[in-house]
């Protein structure tokens, strides 16, 4: 849904536009040949293309340089501070307007596709469309606060249309299965990948619950499925009767094989053969440690040794969680993004493993790291039956951590600390 541009095309095409339509206004109004559709872009292999994107596009079929789209999905990362203010939920996005000509150049140069749907609006729905897209597309209005799941390229053309036809489309709601938003997404970015581990580590809340109708509209593709299956009235005289929302669709772009298959490409290291062998190593230390741990008092060399590996490995481990935890609680507690709070990762993702992380090899603070990681194990517990009632994701690569985080602890509590 993230559409990124070059910032010095995106001004002067911005310009180009705002030239057709200010021409446009001064010819009174457009002319009845107003045609409106809606551009639906198909995902592409980086993450921030993954979901895909829509655009709204605007032809005077009687004003041949009258070609416009307009789509909510400009950013940059050139932006002060992006990547802390995209997490802290702060991600402002404008509303941008180029010549379409550009737009579906700019897609089939990245080898994606794009279909288009043309839509039964009258004369005074598609102008009123216009008229409302201008006003957005003011300076003082362009900017909007963007929302993954609530507010973006996808939904605000819904609303859109919506309010210019007054709300009587009608949505045939049966071809739509029961799904959760993390499914949704999940359909876009597989699972069992990095991505996928990611997402599952940040997003939690609302995301588990099975969703409205309206909800799923936040991704294109779903938008796209649902105007082809709506229906508005049209009235002729004292005659009124439904007919199909989208006149034709067609097929603009087709996606290269080629890209279609780095989408769909797995991951060559995945979290599950990461956090598999975290598992197997935590494994055969503890497994060591169980035996040495007498044989160490006879064979100094030998036991301080393991005991350094272990502790080593421990330090890593929990160092690993800790940072982790800092950026999942910082979402969970400050981010202003809808469906990142309410995070049952926060009870085992503790920032406070950063520290405990090196404390343990202070011989000294045995009684404290045992006090600690008997805590940790306690919200171990209380996460995996909560995660059990609550029915919020939890990954393969999870169940692996949390089995990982046992056997250290069993290591720790055999080292004692230091």
């Amino acid at each position: 849904m993230k559409h990124k541009y070059i910032w010095h095309r995106t001004i002067v095409a911005a310009l180009f536009a705002l030239i057709i339509f200010s021409h446009a206004r001064a010819q009174l109004a457009f002319s009845d040949s107003l045609r409106i559709s809606l551009l639906t872009c198909s995902s592409g292999p980086d993450a921030y293309e993954r979901f895909g994107h829509e655009g709204i596009r605007i032809q005077d079929l009687k004003a041949t340089d009258l070609d416009v789209t307009f789509h909510y999905g400009v950013f940059s990362f050139n932006t002060p501070n992006f990547v802390y203010r995209f997490v802290k939920g702060e991600t402002d996005y404008q509303l941008g307007a180029l010549p379409t000509k550009y737009f579906i150049e700019d897609y089939q140069r990245r080898g994606l596709g794009m279909i288009q749907q043309t839509l039964r609006l009258d004369s005074a729905q598609a102008q009123d469309m216009v008229q409302r897209l201008l006003i957005n597309y003011r300076p003082e209005n362009r900017t909007y606060r963007y929302s993954y799941f609530f507010d973006n390229c996808s939904t605000r053309p819904y609303r859109l249309l919506q309010t210019v036809t007054d709300n009587s489309i009608k949505y045939d709601s049966t071809w739509v299965n029961a799904i959760t938003l993390r499914q949704m997404v999940q359909e876009r970015t597989g699972t069992g990948n990095w991505l996928d581990f990611g997402i599952a580590l940040a997003v939690a809340g609302r995301s588990d619950i099975p969703t409205l109708y309206e909800e799923q509209l936040f991704l294109p593709d779903y938008l796209a499925g649902a105007v082809s299956h709506a229906e508005i009235p049209t009235q002729i005289g004292g005659s009124s009767w439904y007919q199909p929302l989208v006149i034709k669709q067609d097929t603009l772009l087709t996606m290269r094989p080629e890209i279609a298959a780095a989408i769909e490409a797995p991951d060559s290291i995945t979290p599950t053969t990461i956090f598999t062998i975290a598992l197997l190593l935590a494994m055969i230390i503890g497994s060591l440690e169980f035996r040495h741990r007498r044989a160490a008092s006879k064979n100094q060399k030998s036991g301080k040794a393991l005991l350094i590996s272990a502790n080593t490995f421990d330090t890593l481990f929990f160092l690993f969680l800790g940072i982790t935890g800092c950026i999942v609680w910082f979402l969970n507690f400050f981010s202003e993004h809808p469906a990142v709070d309410h995070n049952l990762n926060c009870l085992w993702l503790l920032p406070a493993h950063v520290i405990m992380a090196f404390l343990l090899w202070f011989k000294s603070l045995r009684h404290v790291c045992q006090v600690y990681f008997g805590i940790t194990f306690a919200l171990v517990i209380v996460y995996v039956i909560s995660d059990w009632i609550s029915g919020q994701y939890c990954p393969v690569p999870f169940l692996l951590m949390l089995a990982t985080i046992y056997y250290c602890l069993k290591i720790i509590n055999l080292c004692g600390g230091g």
